[in-house]
């Protein structure tokens, strides 16, 4: 991967009026990442380009702070980011804001939120437009390159049948294997409201062939198809 150098400008700012709480502006102040070790890396000659280069375990240190973290795709002009942070706050029901922040291409959003259930409760929404422009979620990780297409998505998927015994998180998230990454389940399917069939949310490839079901089979040989 090859980053450039580019020099900032310096150019005076107007004043901005803050609005909100004290309590709401210090809740969403910026705050410095964790400082984070390593030791000095020399720079390297590869295939005559000057390189620096880290250990996975660097990289893996240097992720932590971002590891809920979300990129919002819009599929046209997006609205500002004041716009942006203004709908997170009412529509979203957050126990804590994220940082939203803006990215090379226009139409990425990140998002970085400090909690968990915040994170896991925005990357499995079912509605997502902002005053009317439609966007996707994508996680962020360290390979997430804005240039090329991004193919894993969150989906909504049922497996009907399944026996409530199974609507534990740790049995989806075996069960969901073959199909991609568990996210979420939705509140019938925690609280076993519905047994009809168990609705998850999992990350998936939207460009591989959908997998419309699968086998599952339990002591003394009673198989359950999930189809």
């Amino acid at each position: 991967m090859r980053y450039g150098c580019r020099r900032g400008s310096k150019g005076n700012q107007a004043p901005t009026m803050r609005t909100g709480s004290f309590a709401d502006r210090v809740s969403q102040s910026p705050m410095p990442l964790p400082e984070v070790n390593i030791p000095m890396k020399p720079p390297k000659m590869i295939d005559e380009e000057l390189c620096v280069m880290f250990s996975p375990e660097e990289i893996h240190k240097s992720a932590q702070p971002f590891v809920f973290s979300l990129v919002m795709k819009f599929l046209r002009q997006r609205p500002s980011l004041d716009v942006i942070r203004s709908f997170v706050r009412s529509r979203w029901g957050l126990e804590s804001q994220p940082m939203v922040s803006s990215m090379r291409k226009p139409i990425h959003v990140f998002l970085r939120f400090s909690k968990a259930d915040d994170f896991l409760k925005d990357f499995s929404q079912e509605a997502c437009d902002v005053e009317g422009v439609p966007y996707r979620f994508f996680h962020w990780t360290t390979n997430f390159n804005e240039n090329a297409e991004l193919a894993r998505v969150p989906v909504w998927v049922v497996l009907p049948g399944l026996p409530p015994n199974f609507y534990h998180e740790a049995f989806l998230r075996n069960l969901l294997l073959p199909i991609g990454r568990y996210i979420c389940c939705d509140n019938s399917t925690r609280c076993a409201t519905h047994t009809d069939g168990a609705r998850i949310c999992v990350e998936m490839d939207a460009v591989a062939e959908p997998r419309q079901g699968f086998g599952l089979v339990l002591p003394g040989s009673l198989a359950v198809d999930s189809r």
